[in-house]
């Protein structure tokens, strides 16, 4: 049986198909009138204009914008609960733009979007372009640097997760950031794996001691997907406690519990005193077996928005983003991921999981396309 993901590419060609031979029906219909009429006027057979529109078997999704749609729902919602919550979203340089349906070479800012996040973070930016410690080719570099200068013209800070193990590729990368005004993170793991601060360099890179009041203030950050290597809770805090990043990134879960409010307040003071923000990871196009809301009985196709398993994590699907029932998870009520995120006391969100509309639209081949960042062979 082909996967649920395969069946929605399916779906998109038969809709398409479908509206194609229903205008050709329509404009076949409307010739035969004219002939059996007979009628005339100037010269010219007239159209009955009481003829039926072409029958559409369902809507043709646009996915990225559905995608696009529901990060503003996200961000109108989020904002309605506390003012002053922010939103950046990682990985979502495609999302930035909006193409023309006949001619995918003109282009415009997707400005609703921007206006409805507060940064843009991208991936690879000056190194670990699908591997650690790789620089990314010159065209790749080229596309990057037209998303972020797109993002600045809109006003929105601009972050980088980069990757590199080698102290002299690390340092360079953090030149290249600062050139651009781009505050970048450097880790030597994959995100998936980031179960510790970044060897190198020993202190936060352009630390300060100041006040983090918003992200415009935020000069480096450290990014933290496993906080239960630390065992405790308590001990995972203190030990973030102790250091000067102005903004700290983690999940929100340390194994299968949830941050504490007390962990979370004691995260939000630098170890010299000073406020600093702290954002949890949300990923709005996969879910997983190991959250929270995962209930007994859910697999692939049930409920009917859990679609095929992530690359790599057969514990994780991809989800069927645009569904009501899957925004009922993430979203707009007391049981929602995001409530219980604003309760607990973060300061914003980290949304991930952008890139996921390539699954659906079936231009790629799902396995490269979501392939983590690699370690080196040699």
């Amino acid at each position: 049986m082909q996967g649920r993901i395969h069946l929605i590419r399916y779906a998109r060609v038969i809709q398409i198909a479908a509206f194609s031979i229903g205008m050709m029906a329509l404009a076949s219909d409307a010739l035969a009138q004219q002939a059996q009429d007979g009628v005339r006027i100037q010269g010219r057979t007239p159209l009955n204009t009481a003829l039926p529109l072409p029958v559409q078997t369902g809507p043709i999704l646009d996915f990225r914008e559905e995608l696009r749609t529901l990060v503003q729902r996200i961000s109108t919602y989020a904002r309605s609960q506390r003012s002053g919550f922010s939103i950046i979203v990682r990985d979502a340089g495609d999302l930035l733009i909006k193409r023309d349906v006949q001619d995918e070479k003109i282009i415009s800012p997707a400005r609703t979007f921007m206006r409805s996040v507060d940064g843009i973070m991208f991936d690879g930016v000056f190194v670990g372009h699908g591997q650690v410690g790789v620089v990314p080719p010159p065209e790749a570099q080229q596309v990057m640097n037209e998303r972020i200068q797109r993002a600045k013209r809109a006003g929105l800070p601009i972050f980088s997760m980069e990757f590199a193990a080698k102290p002299d590729v690390i340092n360079n990368a953090y030149r290249q950031a600062r050139a651009l005004n781009v505050v970048s993170n450097v880790v030597h793991r994959p995100t998936s794996d980031l179960a510790e601060l970044p060897p190198h360099p020993r202190r936060p890179n352009n630390e300060n001691p100041n006040n983090i009041l918003s992200l415009a203030d935020v000069r480096n950050f450290a990014y933290i997907t496993e906080p239960a290597a630390w065992g405790r809770q308590d001990q995972f805090a203190l030990d973030i406690h102790g250091t000067n990043f102005d903004l700290i990134i983690v999940d929100p879960f340390s194994g299968r519990e949830p941050l504490s409010k007390a962990a979370i307040e004691t995260l939000k003071y630098k170890k010299l005193g000073a406020r600093r923000l702290v954002f949890a990871r949300m990923d709005i196009g996969t879910v997983a077996s190991y959250r929270y809301y995962w209930q007994p009985g859910w697999t692939e196709g049930s409920p009917m928005w859990i679609a095929e398993p992530y690359p790599g994590d057969p514990d994780r699907y991809f989800v069927e983003y645009w569904r009501p029932g899957w925004h009922d998870v993430i979203f707009g009520n007391e049981k929602s991921f995001l409530f219980g995120l604003i309760a607990q006391g973060y300061d914003g969100v980290v949304i991930e999981g952008l890139r996921n509309y390539l699954a659906f639209e079936g231009n790629v081949e799902i396995p490269q396309a979501f392939a983590p960042v690699q370690y080196p062979t040699n």
